[in-house]
């Protein structure tokens, strides 16, 4: 099993600036820096995981079968996307505390918020760091 955890960092550059869009001359010369993709997704290797999202409740931000970085080690805070388990359903949601009240938020406006009462099961498995998602 530790084997299956052994990850190898993988470098890819950075380039220096933002793109409007358009194209430009992309060349070794231009990189500003490296960037790993495992520091930056992967903090907390051990308890990372992902998961494929399904649905339309999280969009536009997160979208039908886009794969969620999830990290076990945060700790959820008003504001979070998390991924739960909620009286038994895998969901994830927008986590909100206001008021000593316990919501879990969609960002499509067509689902209403949940609010998770003493009698709800709530199992947070940890808070979404980062999305993938294929644009071809």
């Amino acid at each position: 099993m530790d084997n299956i955890l052994e990850i190898k960092k993988h470098w890819v550059p950075l380039y220096a600036g933002k793109v409007a869009c358009g194209l430009f001359g992309i060349a070794e010369e231009h990189a500003d820096s490296y960037l790993s993709l495992d520091e930056k997704f992967l903090k907390n290797k051990h308890s990372t995981f992902l998961v494929r999202a399904s649905g339309k409740s999280m969009e536009p931000e997160i979208k039908d079968e886009d794969i969620l970085v999830v990290d076990r080690s945060l700790k959820a805070a008003s504001g979070s996307i998390v991924a739960v388990f909620y009286n038994g359903s895998p969901l994830c949601k927008q986590f909100i505390k206001k008021d000593d009240r316990t919501y879990l938020a969609s960002f499509n406006e067509s689902y209403k918020k949940i609010e998770v009462t003493g009698t709800d099961e709530l199992e947070i498995f940890g808070v979404v760091i980062g999305i993938a998602r294929d644009f071809y």
